[in-house]
């Protein structure tokens, strides 16, 4: 194996921030460039990977750049057959497909031009047509191949399936035009055969919380061709000085850890190198503003038991970086209440205290996760605890009438049933309106409301 350098670029910057290099036998090693580092403006690649002068090795950068790959099997795995690559030769898959990494970063070969650059509005893309979109939206829905001439151009993955693109100043969507570099503004998200309502639900969880004034990315409910579609905003995103979009940096909890995509579950890692408790109170400490991470975090933890989302891993909680060397947590973003889906696991993405799952969840096992997160006093446990419990179960609440009247009914029954069990074990009044409730019962027919 001969060695391969690539420039590692962030969108706004001159110059490289950093080269890749992978050695004759397989290793990796990042390094910032020195001109990058005298810079006054400079960003952290990642919290996992501090600016400093010396290389980093491969067993502190090659999480990172893995996760910057494409989670989607068939993107790797077309490049892997065509090029002869393996899995785990993180550098030459890069080569290949670093142009398109999530966000502001491309990781390129040495010497190429950027690939990511700011996009006028005016000149930078070109408009898609009705017949266009359907199309996309058909293609994504029946799991076919997309349109000739419309393959995604971000690296977007996941379970659901999703499409980026533009969205002009007069509502019309639009694609960048090929080779530009223009950064996209929001992801189409499509719902699927088998959970037809999944934008609908997402939607309604996205909005309720943006109403308790957690920071949340905001979203549109579309309808395409008779299929429910989710338009969600690029929290990534802002206007540059020249009036221009411009990709904001960002990286997940699992990058700013250290840890591949695969660990992005608790259950999945390993005795000090793990997503958990532990390591969330780490990135905490390393935000510029640690107590208002802090609450984030805690009315997040609390407002996904309560909406029954059971899938806040590593890689659906994000940091954003920015040019004054700021960092803190970006808006919410893939809410789905999912304990809703037909065999879902019971499973939390990470633990609360000693409970693994939403039925274990009492007093001491949230208030040992309190302790993990830097709340001390059992006074402060307490009041935090049933303060933040209180506010989001009796504004959610408040919400079941308006959920109903859309359509909502099954969710708002799932979300009573959470705040009864929830409250209850905390020992907090349960809002009368929960108590009036539906019982919810889990089965595939949740999904059969308007």
């Amino acid at each position: 194996m001969s060695e391969l350098i690539l420039d590692v670029r962030l969108d706004g910057f001159d110059g490289p921030v950093g080269v890749l290099v992978r050695d004759a036998y397989g290793d990796l090693a990042f390094q910032y460039e020195d001109s990058y580092r005298a810079m006054p403006n400079a960003l952290h690649l990642s919290l996992s990977l501090p600016i400093r002068e010396s290389p980093y090795p491969d067993s502190s950068c090659r999480a990172f750049f893995g996760n910057l790959l494409q989670e989607s099997p068939d993107v790797l795995e077309t490049v892997m057959l065509r090029e002869g690559i393996e899995r785990d030769n993180i550098a030459a898959l890069l080569y290949h497909l670093g142009a398109d990494c999530p966000g502001a970063i491309s990781i390129l070969p040495q010497g190429a031009p950027p690939a990511k650059v700011p996009g006028d509005m005016a000149t930078d893309y070109e408009p898609m047509n009705d017949e266009q979109i359907t199309r996309i939206v058909s293609s994504l829905y029946n799991r076919t191949p997309l349109p000739a001439g419309f393959a995604d151009p971000s690296p977007l993955a996941g379970v659901q399936r999703k499409f980026a693109l533009t969205v002009l100043q007069d509502g019309t969507f639009a694609k960048p035009i090929g080779h530009s570099g223009a950064p996209t503004t929001h992801i189409l998200k499509i719902s699927s055969r088998s959970q037809p309502n999944e934008a609908k639900l997402e939607a309604a969880a996205l909005e309720l919380s943006s109403g308790l004034q957690i920071d949340t990315t905001t979203a549109e409910l579309r309808e395409i061709s008779g299929i429910k579609c989710l338009l969600v905003a690029r929290y990534d995103r802002t206007i540059d000085q020249d009036g221009r979009i411009a990709r904001l940096h960002q990286e997940d909890f699992a990058q700013a850890l250290g840890l591949p995509s695969g660990m992005k579950y608790e259950r999945r890692g390993r005795p000090d190198f793990k997503f958990d408790a532990v390591a969330i109170a780490s990135i905490i400490d390393q935000t510029s503003e640690p107590a208002l991470s802090r609450k984030t975090i805690i009315e997040s933890t609390v407002f996904d038991l309560l909406i029954g989302n059971n899938d806040p891993h590593a890689k659906n909680f994000s940091l954003l970086f920015d040019r004054r060397g700021a960092v803190r947590i970006a808006p919410r973003y893939d809410l789905v209440p999912c304990r809703m889906f037909d065999g879902f696991t019971e499973e939390l993405a990470y633990n609360i205290g000693p409970a693994t799952r939403f039925e274990d969840v009492t007093v001491s096992a949230f208030d040992a996760y309190l302790e993990i997160l830097g709340v001390p006093s059992s006074a402060a446990k307490r009041r935090l605890r049933n303060q933040t419990t209180a506010k989001i179960s009796e504004y959610l609440a408040q919400q079941f009438a308006t959920m109903d009247a859309a359509g909502e009914r099954i969710f708002a029954d799932h979300i009573a049933s959470n705040i009864r069990h929830l409250n209850d074990a905390f020992g907090i009044e349960i809002p009368e309106a929960a108590q009036k409730r539906d019982a919810w019962i889990a089965d595939s027919g949740a999904w059969a409301w308007s």
